[in-house]
This record gives structure tokens, sequence and C-alpha cells, in this order.
């Protein structure tokens, strides 16, 4: 077995710790609960035939101009951009957010995540998506469990390149 670090990034209040409740628990929770620092969750899963030990950083949201430690990102294999579908704000900077996250970390490619899915409706979806110039891989709700799973398959299989 391959253990993997893993980074789950974004502004807070995205539902980033939501996402990851629902991946490694199957639970969600409308109780808000903010993350301070960094908070690690593991989860085993099997991708190409290999067993690979994730082990999921939760980094605490910030807003667009607070700099999160380095030391967060180093080592990591994979990253995880998460923003809300519903407040434009958690994505309005996105590029320039993503560039800081490479920097940080070293990484070429993050996979980048609409959440809150749920709370949108397919016109709204569309209106976010002409919005944003950064392709956008996934779009989940970690309330629904609408493609929670996927996206942390997506993110495993990018932690193996």
């Amino acid at each position: 077995m391959v253990a993997k670090k893993v980074l789950l990034v974004g502004n807070f209040g995205v539902g980033k710790t939501s996402i990851i409740r629902r991946f490694v628990l199957n639970d969600f929770s409308e109780d808000y609960i903010s993350t301070i620092g960094v908070r690690v969750s593991t989860k085993e899963i099997q991708i190409k035939n290999e067993e690979i030990k994730l082990l999921i950083w939760d980094i605490a949201g910030t807003n667009n101009d607070e700099m999160v430690p380095k030391a967060y990102f180093l080592g990591a294999s994979a990253a995880m951009y998460v923003f809300d579908l519903s407040r434009e704000e958690t994505y309005i900077n996105l590029e320039k957010q993503l560039e800081m996250i490479k920097s940080l970390s070293g990484l070429e490619n993050i996979i980048v995540v609409g959440n809150k899915k749920d709370l949108v409706t397919e016109q709204e979806l569309e209106e976010v998506k002409n919005k944003i110039s950064v392709k956008v891989d996934i779009f989940t709700s970690a309330k629904d469990d609408d493609n929670v799973e996927f996206a942390f398959k997506n993110l495993a299989l990018q932690s193996l390149n």
C-alpha cells in the first residue's frame, strides 16, 4: 500500500470539511464548524489495482488575502481547490488562488471543484460556468452525496502521476 498526501484548499465555508466527511464517513452535517489550521483524515481506496491510503489535509479556509503556511503544502502529491457555487466571492479570484497554491505546493495541476451544487439551479450553474475563466473539473454536493467519491478518485489518480 502506498500513502499519498492530498490537499483540500479554498476559502472558508465552501464545504471542504463536509466533502471530506461525506467521503470518509459517508456522513453530512448542517452544522458549520470552522477548521483551524489543518485537520488530517485518512481513507484507503483502490485505484488501478493499487491500494492507496489517502492522507487528506483539510487546510483551514482563508480570505483571498490571507496566506496559508507553506509547510502545509510540502510533500503533497495532489490538491483539490474547492469553491462554493452559491458564493461568487469564493471563485472570483480563482486564477490567482490556483497560482498561489501551485507556487506553494510545486504541483502543476490542481483539481477544481465547485461545491454546493444543491444550492443552485441549472441556470445559475451555467451562469457560474460562464463567469469562471478556469476549467472546473467537477461539480459536487456533499449534502446530496453528488460526485464526491468521483472527485476523490480523480484526486487519488492525480496523486499517482
